[in-house]
């Protein structure tokens, strides 16, 4: 989330590597029960205690990101831990693992910067190089310019593979800026993963859905959106979207609220609320609104090649609900 606490990560590289070109997703949320069900691998998850680690500087909200993790994270046994503890664990077979990443990819002529929070299952040994590695789920952040750009030159950055590793995962754990990153976002995401991962699910590639029940709700509620999205969009100076077409303007409730506002009202079990993530990944965007009242997933759409918040995304949704009303 926010940044301070230079502390180097000097044991996360053993632990960090990058995600298996099959993990590249277009849903922000994406786990693979299915795929692991026939390995093994999920059943065995199941028997592990499943490790978080954190930013350094959302170890001043610890107490927020338990709460987060407790409500939804019912699949394994959980503790939250320092990134440095990572390497206690190196060589035990009953943990698994949630850590920060990132990996870059090139599709054709276009290249893609992926930044992940990301569920991990090893089955080690006391040789390295015969541990196996499998990614359980992915939820893909919003990283800022400076942390993208790293990744995207680390490849043909010269000296060492592994310090220049090293600097890349203490960046992410102790400088990037996620914008869709809260406890109260965590909370939503934990939700698909559990529950995909408890019903042996695969979902990773969604370019639109939507809840015929839930959304036109939002007719009569209110749509909080995050001041990330505002701060972002006014920043561009768009004038007109990249299509050229102005839709329908959005005119039911809006109201935008920060990091704070909305983790207390996610986190708070007696209040119910509809909301939006936007997530940047490259040259693409991923759209999404979530309900508080079971953390689910009831409006998503994913954008390529455009990825710049735009009032049309907004005016989308407002299109999707006319259609179901």
């Amino acid at each position: 989330m926010k940044t301070l606490n230079m502390l180097k990560a000097s044991g996360i590289l053993l632990f960090s590597l990058f995600i298996l070109w099959a993990t590249i997703c277009k849903s922000q949320v994406s786990y693979f029960g299915a795929a692991l069900l026939n390995s093994q691998k999920l059943e065995t998850f199941k028997k592990t205690t499943t490790l978080f680690t954190l930013q350094y500087a959302d170890y001043a909200e610890l107490q927020k990101f338990d709460q987060a993790i407790k409500k939804n994270w019912t699949i394994t046994p959980y503790k939250i831990i320092k990134p440095e503890e990572l390497a206690r664990y190196d060589t035990l077979s009953n943990y698994s693992f949630f850590y920060f990443d990132g990996y870059a990819n090139k599709l054709d002529s276009t290249k893609n910067v992926n930044v992940v929070y990301a569920l991990k299952l090893v089955s080690p040994s006391k040789k390295t190089k015969t541990k196996e590695e499998s990614v359980l789920a992915t939820v893909t952040l919003f990283a800022d310019r400076s942390t993208n750009l790293q990744i995207e030159i680390q490849d043909a950055t010269t000296g060492s593979k592994r310090a220049i590793r090293n600097n890349l995962i203490s960046t992410l754990y102790n400088k990037s800026n996620f914008l869709n990153w809260s406890p109260g976002f965590l909370k939503g995401y934990l939700k698909q993963i559990n529950d995909g991962l408890l019903a042996n699910e695969d979902c990773n590639l969604d370019y639109q859905f939507y809840n015929k029940v839930r959304l036109p709700e939002l007719t009569k509620e209110t749509l909080y959106v995050p001041e990330y999205i505002k701060q972002v969009f006014s920043s561009k100076l768009t004038l007109l979207p990249q299509s050229g077409v102005v839709l329908e303007p959005y005119n039911y409730k809006l109201k935008f609220a920060s990091y704070k506002e909305l983790d207390s009202l996610i986190l708070n079990s007696e209040t119910n609320i509809k909301y939006v993530v936007y997530t940047q990944r490259s040259n693409d965007k991923i759209i999404s609104v979530y309900d508080s009242k079971d953390d689910k997933i009831i409006y998503q759409r994913f954008y390529s090649q455009s990825p710049n918040f735009e009032m049309n995304d907004l005016s989308e949704i407002k299109k999707v609900i006319v259609s179901l009303k």
